[in-house]
């Protein structure tokens, strides 16, 4: 095969290969920017406020990958479409680069795996203590805790007796009315109903982490493509570069 023919097919996959490297970059992107401003979400309304900036380096950080993303991608599409050499080491380089940033995060996430449940854990326990007792303003929590409960069916992190932790649940002997089957037309805050034969049986615990595994390891399935797509990327910028060398002299 000629020298030409390897170079326009080289171009070719490299920017199938690019424009899956941006896709990807875009949904990090969109990652990062809906933690950041998602003020619903279900980290960021449970962990406290002192976690707060953790949450927002990590959001930042994931908005910056997919920024960093789609620069070296236009990078490598104007590389290769104009055959400048010195902007396919540029390339390379980045590509290089993203792929150790991007296996450092990877790696420190599944380390910090177990604390992260933890404190989810933890934070969960604390919210459903404080359900309906502090002020007003704080009533995203505990929406948040209701929302669970009825769309997955359940009472409490373990079971229905973690409301027993709750000093307004334990003096009045009740449960939040979305630990129940019961369709009530009191939307009075906080809305509670007696125990009885229609409290879901089965806590939350298992679908929370469910959640969070779900998410988390989507986030790291979508790196490791991406990780794949880099080298893949990275093999076609070394050739397409070396038959372009042999063709012209170094711009």
């Amino acid at each position: 095969m000629k020298g030409d023919a390897k170079i326009q097919i080289l171009k070719y996959f490299l920017n199938i290969f690019n424009g899956i490297f941006l896709i990807i970059g875009a949904i990090i992107l969109a990652c990062g920017s809906w933690i950041l401003w998602d003020g619903n979400s279900f980290i960021g309304t449970l962990l406290p406020p002192d976690h707060q900036n953790v949450l927002s380096v990590s959001a930042y950080g994931l908005i910056a990958i997919g920024i960093t993303v789609t620069i070296v991608c236009l990078v490598g599409c104007i590389a290769s479409i104009k055959e400048v050499k010195c902007l396919l080491i540029l390339y390379f380089i980045s590509l290089v680069l993203i792929f150790i940033v991007q296996l450092a995060v990877g790696l420190a996430v599944l380390s910090q795996y177990n604390k992260i449940v933890t404190t989810m854990n933890e934070k969960t326990i604390e919210a459903i203590k404080h359900y309906g007792n502090d002020s007003f303003s704080k009533e995203l929590k505990w929406n948040l805790l209701d929302v669970i409960q009825k769309e997955f069916q359940c009472c409490g992190y373990y079971n229905s007796t973690d409301w027993e932790q709750n000093d307004l649940m334990l003096l009045n002997k009740t449960l939040p009315c979305s630990c129940s089957s019961y369709i009530v037309v009191d939307s009075t805050f906080p809305c509670t109903v007696v125990e009885g034969a229609d409290i879901y049986p089965k806590g939350c615990s298992e679908e929370i982490k469910q959640w969070l595994s779900g998410n988390i390891f989507a986030l790291l399935g979508a790196a490791a493509v991406l990780l794949l797509v880099q080298v893949l990327q990275f093999i076609m910028a070394v050739y397409l570069l070396k038959y372009i060398k042999k063709r012209k002299p170094l711009i």
